[in-house]
């Protein structure tokens, strides 16, 4: 039974959510008493606003902010943290955290947990497997539950099935900083870029939602189908597919291409694994030849069905003559008619009584393999992710009127726009008065707060000045302050590899742990947290939050 604060209707509203409301209410008592004990007094109604950001940077990113928040416990700060705002791989860090309700105060003993995890191997094929038979028979199939269950999945060495909603506890005591993880709109950003306003999305403990447009609904029910702002079907999406979703700007089309060719050319049909390599051929550039004759000789076989092997011998007959993008989107139009003449059966299932049980039962599984294997060649094809239910679909007086015309929206990682969420902390209703950003990226560790005056300065949100300060990518400080006013937050900027905690080996270290690694070894994990750790211990002075 839904509570009060998981009410599924769908609301535009300018403010905060009543759960995050009450939330952050309560952690203003804890924010006080830590600002007290650091010598910081401050009136009850005037306590300041102090928020994280961890960014994205895939596995080095989710081992940082460990690191990171260890340090902050460490020298008592943590406690005066009112928010942490994850995109991208700092996201799988807080979604692992707030599974405990009160990982803040046991953060000592979760580190040791989450660093023998992230060592010891406990991914299972067949779990994966399980989970995407089920999952692709949903319309909204796309290379996230992919990229989730066979990614994701062994990177965290956890599958969690728990939801978002289930971590509202963990907030609600005031024991945690409230948590905001990132996404952005696949179209908008594609329409409109990172710093459109209606690009970004949120997702918090108690709502999901467009941050700049008001417009939400209950995290219980993100991914249901609702119609008019009616719930027409109650749909669950696990913390598994979330972490998959925020952290899918690593997912490359190569991996993706690779693992279904390792993990399942035994049941496979051909036809799809010669599309994966025609779609190779036009990222490529190679010479597509002899796929081409495989292909018709596959489509050949059955002699009934004739358009798909036409349109192949057309595609193959103007490849030289079109461009990288012409051949890509060829070859998802080749997939389109190749499911469309073979494929339908196979969301269809096994005729019920046509086979014995134990017959039925394997056949079965085959079949659902198939289902997956088919269903996501044409996701690569398309490049389709996040793809859920628009749950402002036909809802009346929502503004502007575009957010109700689609019935699937498409979410995906937040650091392709930009790789630290400021545009969700930088909200007026959230009232921030000291961002502290620590940044995981690779290459230029400005490139996050660059970005970030960028979308204000076009947005006319006020941001401290950026211009007069030095910032060397290549030989960066550990610390950076940008000085805020009453009109904006101040912003302390932290680059993970630097010329404190490392100097001489900054360009050592962004090789060691690149974005693209799946796994580190224990000690180069614990190396990694130290260095993290080492950027507030230089920086243990009390930041002013103006």
């Amino acid at each position: 039974m839904a509570t009060k604060d998981e009410v599924h209707h769908v609301h535009q509203s300018p403010g905060l959510s009543e759960g995050e409301v009450k939330a952050t209410h309560k952690r203003r008592e804890k924010v006080l008493m830590c600002l007290e004990t650091l010598g910081i007094y401050c009136e009850q109604n005037n306590v300041p606003n102090i928020v994280v950001l961890g960014s994205g940077g895939g596995l080095r990113a989710m081992i940082a902010l460990l690191g990171t928040l260890m340090e902050l416990k460490k020298q008592n700060f943590l406690d005066a943290v009112m928010y942490l705002c994850g995109v991208s791989g700092s996201t799988w860090c807080m979604s692992l955290l707030y599974e405990n309700g009160k990982w803040s105060e046991k953060l000592m003993s979760l580190e040791e947990e989450l660093c023998e995890s992230l060592s010891n191997s406990s991914w299972h094929l067949g779990k994966a497997e399980e989970y995407l038979e089920e999952l692709s028979k949903d319309e909204n199939y796309s290379l996230t539950d992919f990229w989730a269950a066979c990614f994701v999945y062994q990177i965290l060495q956890q599958f969690d099935e728990n939801e978002l909603a289930d971590h509202s506890e963990a907030v609600e005591t005031g024991v945690n900083p409230y948590p905001i993880y990132a996404a952005v709109d696949k179209e908008k950003l594609s329409e409109k870029g990172g710093n459109f306003p209606g690009t970004w999305f949120e997702f918090t403990p108690h709502s999901a939602g467009y941050t700049a447009l008001g417009a939400f609904v209950s995290t219980r029910y993100f991914g249901s189908e609702f119609e008019k702002g009616n719930l027409k079907k109650k749909k669950k999406k696990v913390l598994c597919y979330m972490q998959g979703l925020w952290g899918s700007a690593i997912g490359s089309m190569e991996e993706n291409i690779k693992f279904i060719r390792e993990r399942d050319t035994v049941i496979a049909c051909q036809a799809n694994l010669l599309l994966l390599d025609l779609q190779l051929c036009a990222i490529s550039g190679s010479d597509p030849k002899e796929v081409f004759e495989k292909l018709r000789s596959v489509l050949s076989d059955d002699k009934e069905k004739t358009a798909s092997i036409k349109l192949c011998t057309a595609i193959h007959n103007t490849w030289a003559m079109k461009t990288r993008e012409e051949r890509m989107a060829s070859c998802a139009e080749l997939g389109e008619q190749i499911e469309k003449e073979f494929g339908g059966h196979l969301g269809q299932g096994i005729p019920q009584g046509k086979l014995p049980p134990s017959q039925a039962v394997l056949l079965g599984s085959v079949w659902g393999l198939l289902r997956v294997v088919s269903k996501t060649v044409q996701c690569v094809l398309t490049w389709k992710w996040g793809t859920t239910h628009n749950f402002l679909y036909k809802s009346p007086n929502i503004k502007p009127s575009y957010l109700v015309e689609n019935k699937i929206i498409s979410l995906i990682d937040a650091g392709l726009a930009i790789n630290s969420a400021y545009p969700l902390v930088l909200q007026a209703q959230r009232q921030t008065d000291l961002i502290i950003s620590f940044d995981f990226s690779s290459g230029d560790p400005f490139e996050t707060i660059k970005k970030a005056a960028s979308y204000c300065q076009e947005n006319h949100i006020p941001f401290p000045n950026i211009k007069d300060q030095k910032m060397d990518e290549n030989n960066p400080s550990d610390c950076y302050i940008f000085r805020g006013d009453k009109s904006c937050p101040t912003v302390m900027h932290f680059p993970l590899f630097n010329n404190v905690n490392c100097s001489g080996e900054i360009e050592d270290y962004r090789k060691r742990f690149s974005t693209f690694r799946m796994s580190f070894p224990g000690e180069a994990i614990k190396d990694l947290l130290k260095k993290a750790g080492l950027n507030r211990t230089h920086r243990s002075r009390r930041p002013s939050p103006k």
